[in-house]
């Protein structure tokens, strides 16, 4: 096949998923995304980018089986298989070898367009099952297993020493500070926190993107396997919290309230629920630090900065906050 068109969306999943609807293109950044609507529920076609190793697409497709099974009521995209009960093929368009796949379409909002519209109430509760949602993913990714799960992905947050090197191209003076404090100092803790804390494949990614909301208020699924990676238990946990604080005007209460909505569904160890605050501020030096190399990089691509202002003000609200003020209420009155 020549150019990817709706028209050959449509042909793709009726020649091979049997699968007979209308095809709308989505936007993504890098790869081919169609919606397909049907009579029976919709669909979305995925044509990775050339770039995409298979060991990547399968791995992400495995994790979705996998959930299906051990969290059904989660709600993440379900894969469909082909007629002939394959779950992801290679097919030759535009002139190369492009891996495709089928997944349920998910109905929702995301995390960002939602929480905006929502009272204080709401806000509280959507919170907590925000949390309930993300233990719910990491206690289903517990047992999951793939070779290339133990890829050393750049957001996993066992890689932030190869990002120290970047501190220094930090413009703003105050924020390279910071970032050099809990870095390093979260780099200098790792070998231990290894040996400490649990590690398992995470998804690595709930963002406020990545989270969809029903009509209920409740999160619908979350999507977007694309990350998924082994670390800490802990990382999406922290990873969550990084995202909804910056919503907030009060972003510690958010976080304890994502932290014990998290903890009805997975329970942590007290030295994991200790280092919390730690791992949010290093994803924050994480997401500062990806962005300072992004710009080096790139100095024309003004989306690689797009989020830095509320990163470095939340960095710099936490970086100031007692070092259990997330959780201390929540540790007891030994904490």
């Amino acid at each position: 096949m020549d150019a990817i068109t709706t028209t050959t969306a449509e042909y793709i999943v009726l020649e091979h998923w049997n699968v007979r609807g209308q095809a709308s293109e989505l936007p993504s950044y890098s790869d081919r995304n169609f919606r397909i609507r049907t009579e029976n529920g919709d669909f979305v076609l995925k044509i990775a980018h050339p770039s995409w190793a298979r060991e990547e697409i399968d791995l992400e497709n495995q994790a979705m089986l996998h959930l299906a099974q051990q969290e059904p009521q989660l709600g993440c995209p379900q894969v469909r298989l082909t007629a002939s009960g394959e779950h992801l093929l290679s097919l030759h368009l535009e002139g190369q070898q492009r891996l495709v796949r089928l997944l349920s379409f998910v109905p929702g909002t995301t995390y960002a367009d939602t929480i905006a519209t929502l009272n204080q109430y709401q806000r509280e509760a959507l919170h907590d099952h925000l949390g309930q949602a993300v233990g719910t993913l990491t206690r289903g990714l517990s047992r999951f297993q793939h070779p290339a799960a133990a890829r050393m992905h750049e957001w996993n947050l066992l890689h932030l020493p190869a990002l120290l090197e970047e501190i220094p191209n930090i413009e703003d003076s105050p924020i390279r500070t910071i970032v050099a404090q809990h870095a390093q100092a979260f780099c200098n803790a790792l070998a231990q926190r290894m040996e400490e804390l649990p590690i398992q494949p995470l998804h690595n990614d709930a963002n406020d993107l990545n989270v969809l909301i029903d009509q209920q208020l409740n999160v619908a699924a979350i999507i977007d396997f694309g990350d998924l990676c082994t670390s800490f238990r802990l990382a999406d946990l922290a990873i969550t919290c990084t995202y909804a604080m910056q919503f907030e005007e009060d972003p510690i209460t958010c976080a304890r309230r994502i932290a014990a909505g998290y903890l009805k569904q997975l329970p942590l160890l007290r030295c994991e629920l200790e280092a919390l605050q730690e791992f949010i501020l290093a994803r924050l030096c994480q997401s500062i630090l990806m962005a300072t190399r992004n710009q080096r990089q790139q100095p024309d691509n003004a989306f690689v900065m797009v989020s830095q202002q509320g990163v470095r003000k939340l960095l710099t609200l936490l970086s100031r906050a007692p070092r259990h003020a997330i959780v201390a209420p929540l540790l007891g009155p030994t904490a």
